[in-house]
């Protein structure tokens, strides 16, 4: 009896023992499932929608913009001429201002290549100005509004809109196509704008001349020459 009582502890110590080892294997598994499985979840969500959203709403915006910005190029392209007419209006008497972009300015040596000039020699300009408009109209070729600068490199020697006396307008009346012809002659002295009383001379060396002004547009520059 003594023996059947031994084996029969024996058999019963071995299955309480088991049962804990099996409960904590399945402890082990379990905590390591239950965060993956809710940190997957809402992830990819998330995630997409976050993709989605950054993507879609900024593809309105920049075409908004672009279509802004080609709306306002257009505008802007179109306002050489139809801005332009918006403040100068189309002519419809001889007296009214011609339009800058009905207007078309040639600027050269007075003497046809001639880049050089010495003994006191003064230097000349021939502007040409003509209206391309049907109607004819007026333009102010004075000082002023066709103003010609001279420089030395960074030196600004000398511009006919300094100090101008009186009327500075000289208008003119353009039929369409018939050229208008002036010259602009500089003595070779420096101008200031503060109109100082000066005698100051240009000296020998390289000069360069060019035409200002709302009706000249695109000129070509003038590179000349002084000599003693």
């Amino acid at each position: 009896m003594l023996v059947f009582a031994l084996v029969a502890l024996a058999f019963r110590n071995t299955g309480d023992e088991a049962e804990p080892a099996g409960s904590s294997e399945a402890s082990v598994d379990t905590p390591e499932a239950s965060p993956s499985v809710p940190a997957d979840e809402p992830s990819d969500p998330e995630t997409g929608e976050d993709d989605e959203e950054p993507s879609a709403s900024p593809s309105p915006s920049p075409s908004a913009d672009e279509d802004s910005e080609d709306g306002e190029d257009g505008e802007g392209g179109g306002s050489g001429s139809g801005g332009g007419s918006a403040e100068a209006p189309e002519p419809e008497r001889p007296e009214d201002p011609c339009r800058p972009q009905d207007v078309v300015v040639t600027f050269d040596f007075a003497e046809s290549d001639r880049e050089v000039y010495g003994g006191g020699t003064s230097p000349e300009f021939k502007v040409t100005v003509v209206n391309t408009a049907d109607q004819t109209c007026t333009v102010d070729v004075g000082p002023e509004a066709f103003e010609l600068r001279i420089e030395s490199g960074s030196d600004r020697v000398y511009s006919t809109a300094d100090c101008v006396e009186g009327n500075a307008q000289e208008e003119r009346q353009l039929k369409r196509g018939t050229p208008h012809d002036f010259t602009i002659t500089w003595d070779l002295d420096r101008s200031f704008t503060d109109c100082r009383d000066s005698s100051a001379r240009a000296q020998p060396g390289w000069y360069k001349a060019n035409l200002h002004g709302d009706h000249v547009g695109s000129v070509d520059q003038l590179v000349f020459q002084l000599k003693a």
